[in-house]
């Protein structure tokens, strides 16, 4: 459910290695912002809704993380992109059925959980002193909310 851009046509100038794993990043939290504003705007039950306010700290408390080790960074970042992103997540949000919510529930469970793996490699690998800083503060949050949604009994 990650979602990987390569560069436009227009934007065929490399940029490092460091710098697409940060892109990569900014796109999977922007992917997981609108996920969480989809099932906040759509859900009923308040255990999620408690869970979504939650997520929602969590961008708001790394964010300045995420902007300091961005700055200084050209990660060929455009607002086609993003609304290409926001697009995905409304067109897999279009059906939404609250009788059915474990099928969203598992879709989002599934994001984090992606995104704990690509934190945990970053990590693993150390191989740009950013990305790394910002994964290790990034992921024990992370392991948090996946425990809590795991918890959840949604049928």
């Amino acid at each position: 459910m990650l979602f990987l851009f390569q560069p436009c046509s227009n934007q065929l100038q490399r940029i490092s290695e460091e710098e697409s794993a940060l892109r990569d990043i900014v796109f999977m939290r922007t992917e997981g912002l609108l996920m969480t504003q989809m099932l906040e705007k759509k859900s009923k039950n308040k255990h999620i809704l408690k869970i979504c306010k939650q997520v929602k700290v969590y961008y708001i408390q790394t964010q300045p993380q995420l902007l300091a080790v961005t700055q200084g960074k050209d990660l060929k970042l455009d607002e086609s992109q993003f609304a290409t992103i926001a697009k995905e997540v409304e067109k897999k949000f279009e059906n939404y059925n609250i009788n059915r919510e474990d099928k969203w529930i598992d879709m989002y469970k599934h994001h984090i959980h992606n995104s704990i793996r690509v934190y945990s490699l970053f990590l693993k690998r150390r191989e740009w002193l950013s990305v790394t800083y910002f994964s290790f503060e990034a992921l024990p949050e992370l392991i948090n909310l996946e425990l809590e949604f795991n918890k959840l009994k949604i049928k």
